[in-house]
């Protein structure tokens, strides 16, 4: 691909997909090295960083349990949730086509 992807903390280059960690911060998706997340969420930062990486098994089993529940609300009375649930869908998917889709594997 063409654009690379660079690390918020140290701005240098991420160049494969198991060194991304994607992440919020104040509702902005961002990019970091593996190491760098977790120095992140050490400082002061990390109370405005979510804990919970958008990419990666966690984030993929969220991904999953909100499409589940959005399916699963969207036919019901309470309609209202499913549309809470396309958050974490939506932040998935723009995670993977802004950031993981330009990396190697």
């Amino acid at each position: 691909m063409s654009k690379a992807v660079y690390c918020e903390k140290c701005s240098k280059e991420i160049k494969f997909r198991g060194d991304l960690v994607t992440a919020t911060i104040f509702f902005v998706v961002v990019a970091y090295h593996e190491d760098c997340y977790v120095k992140e969420l050490k400082g002061f930062r990390g109370l405005f960083l979510d804990n919970q990486p958008l990419n990666g098994f966690s984030g993929n089993f969220l991904f999953v349990m909100a499409v589940l529940v959005g399916i699963g609300f969207a036919f019901g009375s309470l309609k209202w949730v499913s549309i809470i649930a396309v958050i974490p869908v939506l932040y998935r998917l723009f995670s993977f086509y802004k950031f993981e889709r330009l990396l190697e594997k």
